[in-house]
């Protein structure tokens, strides 16, 4: 069972749907500064850039969107 599915069967109050979110974001903030650490020392050193999906990036911001899409369907349907 994926996070999502996890997240949507523990039928998770508005209120933590929206802490999740904002996590996701903080979370999302910390990772893309630290690929932007990472491609710079990579670059001053000659070495490989490091890819985004080394850092997670992209199953952040789709488990963000997952959970922000759901707590409007949810909304929707009340």
């Amino acid at each position: 069972m994926s996070a999502y599915d996890q997240v949507v069967a523990a039928k998770v109050s508005q209120r933590e749907r929206a802490f999740l979110v904002e996590a996701l974001e903080l979370l999302m903030r910390e990772r893309s500064n630290a690929l932007r650490i990472a491609t710079d020392v990579a670059k001053a050193r000659g070495d490989r850039v490091p890819e985004v999906q080394e850092f997670g990036l992209d199953d952040i911001l789709r488990l963000s969107r997952q959970i922000a899409v759901s707590a409007l369907t949810e909304i929707k349907s009340e």
